[in-house]
């Protein structure tokens, strides 16, 4: 499949015209993070008349997952990458490495290869990138290979994956997450109905639902912005599975309440874009118990956006 990504706000399936030649980055982009952007900037620096492209899967492969594929591709949009050729598993998990260089030569015209040092490919990842090196230039295509990129953690050099990413997002480690991820890591999505009880106890929440086998964050509250209609709500989220309140049900929430507002957002597309860590999850013993801790997660929230703000 092969979609047209800038130039349109939604994503559009077409076929590259057959004299279309590209410079063409591979790989998953499980969360486009900055190792993935140095190579959509050597894509797009190209001068030598070619089209900025990446080959990529039709389907998550990593579980969890950071970013569906749509959300990946509509990230590349931004940057201005023009096309996204998706291809199935199934479809090239038994081709050869050196059917593949063919296949992106002489189907899809590519003419220049951009890839990470760790990019694997072919029947049983038999291909890497010296055998790219060796043979795509037989082919009638130029390599380019970008070394890994990394990024300072707390004073230590920490290099960019979709890997260290998830594990940052499972441990509650947002801000991390986020220099790796060169963007705040966020949850969007339609506004579902819940249990209205957050309104019983005078703070309203916007309920969203994880896509299935994406990665989720840990269990807790955080401060977070809301993005609804474009305008920027400092709010609060929990993260989990509502121990007080929940009836003993495992089933995941996140749930968000808008400081100082009073919205009516049910059935809108909102995004909620996380930051920090507050606290654990955990049951309480009354609704007014929970009520009051809700009441210090906001007061120390407000403090915060203060002072970010």
């Amino acid at each position: 499949m092969e979609f047209l990504l800038n130039g349109s706000k939604s994503l559009r399936q077409v076929l590259i015209p057959d004299e279309e030649r590209l410079v063409c980055a591979l790989g998953c982009f499980d969360g486009v993070h900055i190792g993935h952007r140095a190579l959509i900037r050597e894509v797009l620096s190209d001068r030598n008349g070619l089209t900025g492209a990446v080959w990529t899967f039709s389907e998550p492969l990593a579980k969890p997952f950071i970013e569906k594929v749509e959300d990946r591709l509509h990230i590349l949009s931004e940057l201005g990458v023009k096309y996204a050729v998706c291809e199935s598993y199934e479809k090239v998990k038994d081709m050869s490495a050196m059917a593949f260089l063919e296949y992106l030569y002489s189907k899809l015209g590519v003419r220049r290869i951009v890839c990470g040092t760790d990019f694997r490919f072919g029947k049983d990842r038999e291909g890497d990138v010296e055998f790219i090196k060796q043979n795509a230039p037989d082919i009638g295509m130029e390599v380019t290979v970008i070394e890994p990129v990394y990024a300072d953690i707390g004073g230590e050099r920490v290099k960019a994956s979709s890997t260290t990413i998830r594990s940052f997002i499972s441990e509650g480690k947002m801000r991390e997450a986020d220099v790796l991820l060169g963007r705040r890591f966020s949850v969007t999505g339609v506004v579902v109905s819940g249990n209205n009880l957050g309104r019983t106890i005078q703070v309203p929440t916007l309920n969203q639902r994880f896509e299935k086998g994406r990665i989720i964050p840990k269990h807790g509250v955080y401060e977070t912005v809301c993005v609804a209609d474009s305008i920027r709500y400092p709010a609060i989220t929990n993260v989990g599975t509502r121990p007080t309140v929940s009836g003993g049900s495992t089933e995941i929430n996140c749930e968000t309440h808008i400081i100082g507002q009073k919205l009516d957002l049910y059935g809108s597309i909102v995004s909620v874009e996380f930051y920090d860590y507050v606290r654990e999850e955990k049951k309480f013993d009354s609704l007014q118990a929970l009520r009051d801790q809700i009441e210090k997660d906001i007061a120390q929230s407000v403090s915060s956006f203060r002072k970010r703000f």
